[in-house]
């Protein structure tokens, strides 16, 4: 049984996002919006929505809720790395429903890697124990380990809309900021 807690829990945590357990991330990223620095613009005109072009540099970490940052570094072509100073970004953890955000103090430039070229390190989970977890989390794991065990892998994708779990845990879906 302790096979389909953990299925359930994985499952769980791909559907809203949020790492439950503390649990330390390693993620690499392009540059601060997901677009290289180094591509050129090409000649005639870029259709997309203005905020697209013109927000601030910002990094989206995929897990939430973030309790630290640990570090960031810009990652050169020859693979090593530098740490980026503590001073020079913060972490916008603002709300409990949308993604947290690695924003720099000032114009920060990634590693010279065309792709994957920042490194973060970070935290992400609601504390080191279960108790930490919120309740409806807890319970949405037990009813679709139940499922799991009852139906033993025929329910496929829609077992968590067969058992209610869809619902308990639309309000922890984590919303892109």
């Amino acid at each position: 049984m302790s096979q389909y807690i953990t299925d359930a829990r994985l499952l769980v945590e791909r559907i809203t996002g949020r790492k439950l357990i503390n649990q330390t991330i390693t993620s690499y990223y392009t540059d601060f919006n997901g677009s290289s620095v180094n591509s050129a613009w090409w000649s005639g005109t870029r259709v997309m929505h203005e905020s697209v072009l013109y927000e601030r540099q910002k990094i989206e970490l995929e897990f939430t809720p973030v309790q630290s940052l640990t570090s960031l570094s810009q990652v050169e072509d020859d693979n090593s790395e530098t740490v980026v100073a503590s001073t020079e970004y913060y972490l916008d953890n603002y709300d409990d429903d949308m993604r947290s955000i690695i924003r720099p103090v000032s114009v920060l430039t990634a590693g010279s890697r065309n792709e994957n070229n920042l490194k973060a390190v970070y935290v992400a989970g609601y504390g080191a124990l279960a108790s930490d977890v919120p309740s409806a989390l807890r319970r949405a794991i037990i009813v679709l380990a139940g499922q799991l065990y009852v139906n033993r892998g025929d329910c496929g994708d829609q077992c968590q809309s067969d058992c209610g779990v869809s619902q308990m845990l639309g309000p922890y879906i984590i919303k892109n900021a």
